[in-house]
């Protein structure tokens, strides 16, 4: 009889949250806001709730793309989110970003300057 082994460790970890890019108008069901197709929205339990009521008004997005400026930003913001699209011809959400505090991207950011030549270098020799 062969056993396998489950992943619990990977279950115990803390979920980062998801915030999703509408594609239809919604409203926040705390304050009433009348969020547009292409607004972000969260959902805490069944209730969709703005930005603003979810506590993530002071981040900012960072688009997918980037990849080592997306873990360094990721790296430095205590609070971090990521932000996902439904995809109607795959029928799947799709990641489409991540909301990060300011002064983390902007840190981040200025690492990916300071060895922009060492990942090229690197990239080439690969």
């Amino acid at each position: 009889m062969m056993v396998r082994q489950s992943n619990i460790g990977s279950s115990l970890e803390p979920k980062e949250p998801v915030v999703f890019d509408t594609l239809r108008a919604s409203k926040c069901s705390e304050c009433g806001k009348e969020l547009w197709k292409g607004e972000f929205l969260f959902i805490e339990g069944e209730r969709p709730l703005c930005l603003s009521c979810a506590d993530f008004d002071h981040l900012v997005f960072l688009p997918r793309g980037d990849a080592a400026l997306t873990r360094r930003a990721k790296k430095y913001s205590t609070l971090s989110a990521i932000v996902v699209r439904f995809s109607r011809s795959r029928g799947r959400y799709e990641r489409e970003g991540i909301l990060v505090e300011e002064v983390a991207l902007e840190r981040a950011e200025q690492e990916c300057l300071a060895d922009t030549q060492q990942r090229a270098r690197r990239r080439e020799t690969g």
